[in-house]
């Protein structure tokens, strides 16, 4: 269910995440702490915190947690979820110090009540940090765009959610940097890794939010547009191309022109991903021998259709020939 934070937030704000549950949670743990005190001493406490009736939107917790709850890139139903008990742990807390107050009376059962809710409550928030901290190793040290491995949660992510849902779509795209050897043989390493940079930055800002761009592999890219036609994507990708191709890299003054060649198609509901990731890779290789700088899409259902009409299962070389031929250079 977490796995959609990593579609719309970066390695920047998991590590925010990360440090913001953790002072959050240290501070609830000083409330409790206060609470068992003053049970423990028989004191009444009165500040609006404990025995407000929305103290829950005054704890240190509280006003974390209603930031991320108006944050569209955190919008999941675990933080929900998290608000929720958060709320009932506050009221369950402060009917118990109101009932203590009035009566002098310990009420183990109100307590038991408290201590289930906030169990439920941290167990809930600790997985949250727990997947925030592994997230932020799930992204490339050197674009800090998400690596390999965390694009293909998010590729499965999308698929389940294509086959529990009949409107849902899913286009993918493989983009790489045009003649990145010549960069690295001319300038050296060092000026490679800047490139990568500012490809990076330029992709990840011209995509839509809810869209993910990853670091595929040496000066590959691969993106994941949820809720796109074909023909959407491929304008999108065309969008992309341009905006890094009018953005010229600065080295010593001297502006260097950084181009990228790009494969678009769908990611199928029902076939192996691999395969999908196959299409858009002959399709990036298309507009390679095209020229390179171009956007070349395959429509997958275009090419199922003709699959359908062949009497056997094409072999591999005959269904890479067969994905060229679908092939189609995408224009604005």
């Amino acid at each position: 269910m977490l796995e959609s934070l990593l579609e719309r937030i970066n390695q920047q704000e998991f590590e925010l995440l990360s440090e913001d549950i953790k002072s959050s949670l240290a501070d609830h743990h000083r409330w409790m702490q206060r609470i068992n005190l003053a049970i423990a001493s028989r004191e009444s406490i009165q500040e609006h915190s404990f025995i407000g009736e929305d103290a829950h939107l005054h704890c240190h917790f509280g006003i974390w947690l209603k930031t991320v709850l108006e944050d569209e890139g955190f919008q999941n139903e675990v933080f929900s979820d998290i608000d929720e008990l958060h709320q009932q742990l506050h009221e369950q807390a402060r009917d118990l110090l109101t009932s203590f107050s009035q009566t002098q009376q310990f009420d183990a059962e109100q307590y038991s009540q408290v201590l289930d809710t906030q169990r439920l409550f941290f167990n809930a928030v600790l997985h949250v940090l727990e997947f925030s901290v592994i997230s932020t190793n799930q992204f490339d040290p050197t674009t800090k765009l998400m690596n390999r491995r965390s694009v293909h949660t998010i590729l499965a992510h999308e698929k389940h959610r294509m086959q529990i849902s009949e409107g849902a779509s899913c286009c993918i795209a493989i983009g790489d940097i045009d003649k990145f050897k010549d960069f690295n043989d001319q300038y050296g390493h060092d000026l490679g890794d800047k490139v990568l940079e500012h490809v990076a930055s330029t992709f990840n800002d011209t995509i839509r939010r809810h869209d993910s761009v990853a670091r595929f592999g040496g000066e590959e890219f691969l993106f994941v547009l949820p809720d796109m036609t074909i023909q959407e994507a491929s304008k999108a990708l065309e969008r992309v191309r341009k905006k890094l191709a009018s953005s010229p890299f600065d080295h010593q003054g001297s502006p260097l022109t950084i181009t990228a060649s790009f494969g678009v198609t769908q990611l199928c509901r029902y076939c192996d991903i691999n395969g999908s990731i196959k299409r858009a890779d002959v399709a990036l290789y298309n507009a390679k021998n095209r020229g390179r700088n171009k956007t070349v899409c395959v429509d997958a259902k275009r090419l199922i259709e003709d699959l359908k009409l062949c009497t056997v299962d094409p072999s591999p070389e005959e269904l890479e020939a067969l994905i060229e031929n679908h092939c189609v250079i995408a224009e604005l």
